[in-house]
Parts: C-alpha cells; sequence; structure tokens
C-alpha cells in the first residue's frame, strides 16, 4: 500500500502536465454570448478542436470529461469546449442549436474568438467533434465552413445529424470522418458504410450513446485521440 501511495505521489497528474483551461464568452455572429472552455495545446501552433456537446438543454459543455480534454492537449491540440446556445449558461434558444440555420454561428464563434484571443492557434488546420446532436451542427458548419475542418467525429450520429443536410452527396463526403456507435443505435451509422473513402467506424458493447462511450467502453476515447491526432494536422 505503501509502494503504490509512492507512486502515485511521483507520478505526474494529467492535469498537472497541461496548461489549465480558461472559462471564455464568445460572440456569435447573431448576437449571442455563449461560455466556453478554452484549454491551450502543448507546442507551437497547435491545431484546434471544436466540441459539440449533447442535445441542449438537458446537456452541455460538462458532457466532455476533463481527461478528454487533458488528452487532446496532450496530444498537440488547442480545445474549444462550447456550451451550445440554450445550453448551461450560455444564451439562446436551445432548439435552434440544432433546427435551422442559427446551428452553425456557434462553432464559427469558437474559431472566431481563438482568432482574436489566442495568436499560438493554428486556425487554418481544425476539426469538430459532435456527441449526439451536437453532430447536427459539426455537419452543418463543415459544409461551408472556410478553410473546412481536417475531420469530423461523430460520437452516435442518427437521423437528427441530416436534420438540414444530407452528408452523403454533401461537401463533408470528402473529409475523413470517425463514426463511432453502440449495437443499439447503429443503423444510421451503419447505413454510411461504403461512402467517403476515409471513413472510419468504431463498434462498441456495451457502448453508450454519445459521450457516456466514455465512461463505457474507456477504448472510445482513445480511437477518438488517435483518429484526430492522424487526421488533423
Amino acid at each position: 500500500m505503501r509502494l503504490l501511495l509512492l507512486i502515485a505521489l511521483l507520478m505526474p497528474s494529467v492535469a498537472a502536465a497541461v496548461s489549465p483551461c480558461d472559462v471564455v464568452s464568445l460572440k456569435t455572429e447573431d448576437g449571442l454570448t455563449l461560455q466556453a472552455d478554452h484549454c491551450r495545446g502543448e507546442g507551437e501552433r497547435p491545431p484546434v478542436i471544436v466540441l459539440m456537446h449533447m442535445i441542449p438543454p438537458h446537456h452541455d459543455r460538462t458532457n466532455y470529461p476533463p481527461a478528454f480534454l487533458a488528452r487532446l492537449q496532450q496530444a498537440g491540440f488547442t480545445v474549444m469546449n462550447v456550451d451550445r446556445r440554450g445550453a448551461g449558461t450560455s444564451e439562446g434558444e436551445a432548439r435552434d442549436a440544432y433546427n435551422g440555420p442559427k446551428g452553425p454561428h456557434d462553432v464559427e464563434a469558437a474559431r472566431s474568438w481563438l482568432k482574436a484571443n489566442d495568436p499560438t492557434a493554428n486556425l487554418e488546420v481544425w476539426a469538430c467533434v459532435g456527441a449526439s446532436n451536437g453532430t447536427t451542427t459539426c455537419l452543418d458548419h463543415a459544409i461551408g465552413a472556410t478553410p473546412a475542418p481536417k475531420a469530423l467525429v461523430f460520437l452516435t450520429g442518427g437521423s437528427y445529424t441530416e436534420n438540414q443536410n444530407k452528408l452523403v452527396g454533401s461537401a463533408a463526403e470528402s473529409l475523413p470522418i470517425l463514426f463511432t456507435y453502440n449495437g443499439k443505435e447503429n443503423a444510421w451509422s451503419e447505413a454510411q458504410q461504403g461512402h467517403g473513402a476515409a471513413w472510419e467506424f468504431e463498434k462498441y458493447s456495451p457502448g453508450a450513446h454519445g459521450t457516456k462511450a466514455f465512461g463505457t467502453n474507456p477504448e472510445a476515447m482513445d480511437d477518438v485521440v488517435t483518429f484526430l491526432k492522424k487526421t488533423v494536422k
């Protein structure tokens, strides 16, 4: 027991290995104030990962565990973990986050904040990670974004992902995309197989919805970080 305690004291914690995240306020194109965690990545000119959580208002940016944010920082990414409109401490109507044209403003607000406030971030190299119907916002923004993201991650995508835009046949079809899902919610993700040449699929058992998979299947966190390190560079 004493040996284990000594090892624990000598080993640096994940939190000590990365810069602490700051809570920042973002302004959207349509005039809302959103809250986000800004987590600066290690190294020079780190690429950017924008995180979109599960459906508001029932979920917020705390869907993404601190360990995941730290893993991304350690992998060399700057992270913007956003309370989508209508969630957490952000302004706006929750429904606008995933229905209609306003959801993509939430991603753009994160990128605009970095442009104005973090000169180290490499805004030309970035990706969007969406959980549950956060995938909707990532897809909608990716189709018209300049520069386009280098990759997308869909943590349990579904028919809601395509509320505004079909994935197959859109500009996003040419992007690397990681689809993660479980056996009970597999239909939509598996229907995408055979389309995008750079699409990858990970099915987990027992699995769980969206970011909950990080708890039931810890390897999901490894898979997401590995995929982003491979594609966002």
